[in-house]
C-alpha cells in the first residue's frame, strides 16, 4: 500500500500492526501525512460527540399518510394487447395453492408506483428530520445569544461606577439582593434560600414605581442561587419586591409580597 493512501485507515485504527508501525515511521518524515491524519482524527472525535436527535412527533404518521395518498398504478389496456413474452423457466410465476385447493399465482413484482411512493416517503422523512434538526440548532443558537447578552448587561450593571447593592430577608425564608445602576438603567437580582414552590407556581419580581408594581421577571418555582437580570428599566423604581404567582406570571401581584428590597437613592 502507498503510505500516502493509509492516512484514513490509520486515523480510524484500522491498519494491521505491521502496516501501522511502517506508517508511523513514514509519518516522521512526511508533514503532509501528519497534517492529514490530524484533521481526520479531529473529525472522528467530533463525530463521536454528536447526539442522537429524536424525530419530531407525528413524523411517522405523516410519512404513511403521504404513501397512502400516492396513486397506485392502474392496469393499462395496452398490456393486454402486448405480445406474450417468450417462455422461460426463470420467468414463470411460482405456483401456489389457494385456500380452495386450486392453483394460484403470487405476484412476480411490486408495482413501480409503490416503490416510488416508498422512496418519496423516505426522502420526505429525511428532509423532515433535517429541517427539524436545523430549527432546533437555530433555537439553541438564539437562546445562547440571549443568555450571552443578559450576562453582558448584568456585567455592565455590576461594574458601573454608580452601582449600589441592597438586600432584604424574605418573609418565608431566604434573602434577596439587588444590584442596580441608574446610569445603566438596569438591575440584577440574586436570591438564596428561597423554599421551593409547587410546579404550578413561580416567584415573580416587581419594580415598585410610585407604589405601583411593574413586572420585572420570573424566577421559576425553585430558583437556584444565582444572578438574574431583571426585565425592564429601573427608571424611578424605589424598590424590588418578590411574590408567589401562577407559573405563567401575573401582570399584578395576586398574593401578598414576600418582601421588598428598598433601592437606596
Amino acid at each position: 500500500m502507498d503510505p500516502h493512501e493509509a492516512s484514513g485507515a490509520y486515523a480510524l485504527h484500522a491498519l494491521p500492526e505491521d502496516e501501522r508501525l511502517a506508517f508511523e515511521r513514514h509519518l516522521k518524515g512526511c508533514p503532509s501525512c501528519r497534517a492529514e491524519v490530524a484533521e481526520l482524527q479531529a473529525a472522528a472525535a467530533l463525530l463521536g460527540q454528536t447526539t442522537a436527535m429524536t424525530p419530531p412527533p407525528g413524523l411517522r404518521e405523516e410519512v404513511f399518510r403521504r404513501v397512502a395518498l400516492t396513486p397506485q398504478e392502474a392496469p393499462a389496456k395496452a398490456r393486454e394487447a402486448a405480445p406474450p413474452p417468450r417462455k422461460s423457466v426463470a420467468a414463470q410465476p411460482v405456483p401456489v395453492t389457494s385456500a380452495t385447493g386450486s392453483p394460484a399465482y403470487a405476484p412476480s413484482r411490486q408495482p413501480p408506483r409503490v416503490v416510488l411512493a416508498a422512496c418519496v416517503a423516505a426522502v420526505l422523512a429525511c428532509l423532515g428530520i433535517a429541517t427539524w434538526q436545523y430549527e432546533e440548532a437555530q433555537d439553541a443558537r438564539a437562546t445562547a445569544e440571549q443568555v450571552h447578552e443578559q450576562q453582558d448587561n448584568a456585567a455592565r450593571v455590576l461594574t458601573a461606577p454608580d452601582v449600589k447593592l441592597d438586600n432584604q430577608e424574605m418573609r418565608d425564608g431566604g434573602t434577596a439582593t439587588v444590584a442596580f445602576s441608574r446610569s445603566e438603567n438596569a438591575a440584577t437580582l440574586a436570591v438564596s434560600g428561597l423554599p421551593p414552590l409547587a410546579a404550578d407556581k413561580t416567584y415573580e419580581a416587581w419594580f415598585i414605581e410610585d407604589g405601583t408594581p411593574v413586572p420585572a421577571g420570573l424566577l421559576g418555582h425553585s430558583p437556584a442561587p444565582g444572578l438574574t437580570l431583571l426585565d425592564g428599566p429601573v427608571d424611578d423604581a424605589t424598590a424590588v419586591a418578590l411574590s408567589v404567582e401562577p407559573s405563567g406570571g401575573s401582570q399584578q401581584p395576586t398574593t401578598e409580597p414576600l418582601g421588598a428590597v428598598a433601592l437606596s437613592a
